[in-house]
């Protein structure tokens, strides 16, 4: 017999009106109801006196005795004159709190306790015939239904192993009362425990969290010296060290991908993933028939080259034979790109979104939540498969798409798109430039149905030490709706002067700080569904030498021209022939005329090595659209 069961017993006379006062909410329990239900019992609370009337003469008064259920009605604290005498004079009438099934704890203490505390409570106290106080009811639940003896934490290996074992019995982080009590405890014999270290009980993410550094942690220094002197050298810090604590690696670490270099012990395997090149050798890779490729295969070729392209440039080299074969790759890219690119347009934001443009309205399906959208400016998915390494280190998981940047991709077009929800011919006003972003967001999310003080957006994040305090959602509250964008990738990218490899180097530097890692969590914590997205990629190029055209060319960038007059535009086009690409499409403005260059080409000094974006290369078009989960 479990506590609601108990409990049941009080109410013996089958369809017969039981009256009780209810101080501590006892029959709102979702077990208690569950099993009243079982055996015929209707809870009752008594609120609205019409409501009730009317229930009680169509449900219970004119039913015959023995076909009806019993039924429980609850009131306030022993008010029981205000129901109606009529009522009253024909029900039972109880009194019952905490104390009726647990006489020897303080009921305001076990009010505390979630159900599946009190399942394991119940049993515990039947023991215990002393009346304990409060404190004492307290410690009493700490140490026989949670089993928290801080008496016998040592260190805190044993404080994790506690929480772990906590976990394994219990769905909710311990709760408030019990938490500040096992505080209490646990400083009077450990003084220096930090308050840190406590927050495993009051939060299972954050334990995920906690397990995952120190795993990290752990593997690298294994990595780098033999087996014995990891254990000897981390022996005070690492809780790996303990056997029970290597039983969780499949429940609480995120495999770490690893080079199989290194001789592993066979306990660690659950947390690793072996590496030690890509998954696909490369010529498997781009040996396929391209000019049969979809959407949806593009997509996943993306992020298949980002993945391998991040090892080959993490091992220090590519293959003698990528350039050639991303040559071969992008020339069907670009033909697949001015034939099938205009019909994205035309394509539904369900499930997914196609193109950047769509992602807002994506994300206004999705108004049961806080959202918050998070744009990587200039990050292709060579970078995104680095970043998501370091954040899959950390706990984190992830739901991946790819959708595709507008045409130029270069900011003020692409990621004006994204946060505007609308084509670049709707904001030709401001194509050149990013300056109403922010006016774009709260409309956009006005029209949605938001008001302005449900919306926040901020750009230029990353460059400073992280600081939550500062972050446009944590100034109001009401905030419903965060924008904001990153733009470090982008900032690298302008300065890359050994390409691909110093950018790899600046991103491994900026993730080495953990601002995302702060960020991202920051976000989770205040409910924040959070995703991740670029407004355009980029691509490492090749100077052919500058155009010199004056004022009759209205955008110079490193990869796209734009201008005024489209037989400018023609004639610059006929003058450097196989260079470049005439791009026409409907979405773009009038007088927009856009000339790319072609292939992995840049309209810089002849020769010079840049990493640059505005093509339609496949690095630069298609960019990750995900959801981080923890």
């Amino acid at each position: 017999m479990n506590w609601a069961e108990k409990l049941a017993t009080y109410f013996p006379s089958k369809g017969s009106l039981y009256i009780v006062s209810d101080e501590y909410g006892v029959f709102n329990r979702k077990e208690l109801l569950q099993v009243f239900g079982q055996v015929g019992i209707i809870v009752h609370t008594y609120q609205d006196s019409v409501v009730f009337r009317y229930q009680y003469e169509t449900s219970f008064r004119h039913e015959e005795r023995k076909s009806r259920s019993t039924w429980v009605v609850t009131i306030a604290t022993n008010q029981f004159n205000q129901l109606p005498y009529d009522i009253l004079r024909n029900a039972n009438r109880l009194s019952i709190s905490w104390e009726t099934i647990f006489p020897s704890l303080d009921p305001t203490v076990v009010q505390y306790c979630p159900d599946e505390g009190l399942r394991l409570l119940f049993d515990a106290s039947k023991t215990q015939l002393k009346h304990l106080n409060y404190n004492e009811s307290i410690d009493f639940i700490l140490t026989k239904v949670y089993q928290l003896d801080t008496s016998i934490f040592s260190n805190e290996s044993d404080l994790i192993k506690a929480a772990i074992h906590y976990y394994s019995k219990n769905s909710e982080a311990l709760p408030s009362l019990f938490f500040q009590r096992l505080e209490q405890n646990i400083k009077k014999f450990h003084p220096l425990f930090s308050t840190e270290i406590l927050a495993v009980f009051q939060s299972k993410d954050y334990l995920t969290h906690l397990l995952n550094k120190q795993w990290q942690r752990y593997i690298q220094d294994f990595s780098k010296r033999s087996h014995k002197q990891i254990v000897e050298s981390n022996s005070t810090y690492s809780y790996f060290n303990d056997p029970i604590v290597r039983q969780t690696l499949t429940n609480y670490i995120t495999p770490i991908p690893i080079s199989n270099k290194a001789k592993f012990e066979k306990w660690m395997m659950a947390g690793l993933v072996m590496e030690s090149k890509p998954a696909i050798d490369s010529d498997t890779l781009f040996d396929q028939d391209f000019t049969r490729f979809s959407r949806l295969e593009w997509g996943n070729l993306a992020s298949q080259i980002g993945e391998m392209q991040y090892n080959y440039l993490n091992d220090g080299t590519l293959p003698n034979t990528w350039n050639m074969q991303m040559q071969s790759l992008n020339e069907h890219f670009e033909k697949w790109m001015l034939e099938e690119y205009a019909s994205l347009r035309t394509l539904p934001v369900v499930p997914k979104p196609k193109m950047v443009h769509q992602i807002p309205h994506f994300l206004a399906r999705k108004i049961d939540s806080k959202i918050a959208l998070i744009v990587m400016d200039g990050m292709n998915f060579t970078q995104w498969y680095m970043l998501k390494q370091h954040l899959a280190s950390d706990g984190w998981s992830f739901e991946e798409d790819a959708v595709f940047s507008w045409i130029p991709s270069v900011t003020s077009v692409s990621r004006q798109s994204i946060f505007s929800g609308l084509e670049p011919r709707q904001f030709s006003d401001t194509i050149h430039s990013t300056r109403k972003e922010k006016t774009y967001w709260l409309q956009f999310w006005e029209q949605a149905g938001f008001t302005r003080q449900n919306v926040a957006y901020e750009n230029s994040l990353g460059l400073e030490v992280y600081n939550q305090s500062l972050l446009a959602y944590m100034q109001f509250p009401s905030i419903r709706i965060y924008g904001a964008v990153i733009d470090v990738i982008d900032q690298f990218m302008h300065g890359a002067v050994q390409g691909n490899q110093t950018m790899i180097s600046e991103l491994s530097t900026w993730l080495s700080t953990n601002y995302i890692n702060h960020f991202l969590a920051d976000l989770v914590d205040q409910d924040f569904d959070v995703y991740i997205t670029s407004d355009h990629g980029n691509v490492e190029c090749l100077g052919i030498g500058r155009i010199h055209e004056g004022v009759l060319v209205n955008s110079k960038g490193e990869r796209t021209r734009i201008y005024q007059s489209e037989n400018i535009r023609n004639q610059t086009h006929l003058i450097y022939g196989d260079s470049t690409i005439t791009w026409n499409h409907s979405g773009l403005p009038r007088d927009y005329n856009v000339l790319l260059a072609k292939d992995n080409y840049a309209f810089v000094p002849k020769n010079d090595k840049i990493v640059t974006h505005g093509g339609i290369h496949f690095e630069e078009v298609i960019v990750p659209f995900v959801k981080v989960n923890r």
